[in-house]
């Protein structure tokens, strides 16, 4: 798992389309469990938040399993955050993967300095946190009122260049997608 997100590091043109801007790349990435939350009208939120290398997603959607991925035994939102493609196999947004999963959240995490997940499930959100794609804690109960999921994540210059963010091309290309966004609120906001 570890040596994958390295070989991202390493190989960054293969996972990511070196003519575009790695940026909107992902943040379209980390929209992948929210857009198909709004599109199934089990999501009415979603709000995308850019601060330099700092980006937020935040949907008010069903959240992130915390339950045992049976092949590796972790968690399946820790699985999604470093095993790579495991996102476009979670069972609410699978069929979307063909359209959304370009590049997988475990991709983004492997270029991001720092990154977390906040799910909440049963009404008690839980957190856990990662450094260069690794977790640094299990998950643990945090305070927080609004449902769904919040990934945050802060893209490290070394992988992730200089390129500037383009929120009129990253709204044109979620609005072409193809998915109803119609019952939704879509945010976005750039400092």
């Amino acid at each position: 798992m570890a040596q994958d997100l390295q070989t991202v590091r390493a190989r960054l043109g293969v996972h990511f389309d070196k003519s575009g801007s790695i940026r909107n790349q992902c943040v379209i990435a980390a929209m992948c469990l929210a857009l198909p939350y709004a599109h199934d009208g089990r999501a009415s939120l979603v709000a995308v938040e850019v601060d330099g290398d700092d980006f937020t997603v935040t949907d008010d959607g069903p959240g992130v399993s915390l339950g045992n991925n049976p092949t590796t035994g972790n968690p399946i939102a820790e699985d999604m955050m470093t095993v790579i493609g495991s996102c476009a196999e979670f069972k609410p947004t699978a069929e979307y993967a063909p359209i959304l999963c370009n590049i997988s959240l475990a991709e983004v995490n492997a270029i991001s300095s720092s990154a977390s997940i906040v799910t909440m499930i049963d009404e008690t959100a839980y957190a856990q946190k990662y450094s260069l794609g690794a977790p640094t804690s299990p998950f643990k109960p945090v305070d927080r009122s609004s449902p769904g999921t919040r990934l945050r994540f802060t893209l490290d210059k070394r992988w992730a260049g200089n390129d500037d963010f383009d929120l009129v091309a990253v709204e044109a290309h979620v609005r072409s997608l193809g998915l109803n966004l119609d019952n939704a609120t879509l945010t976005f906001a750039v400092k």
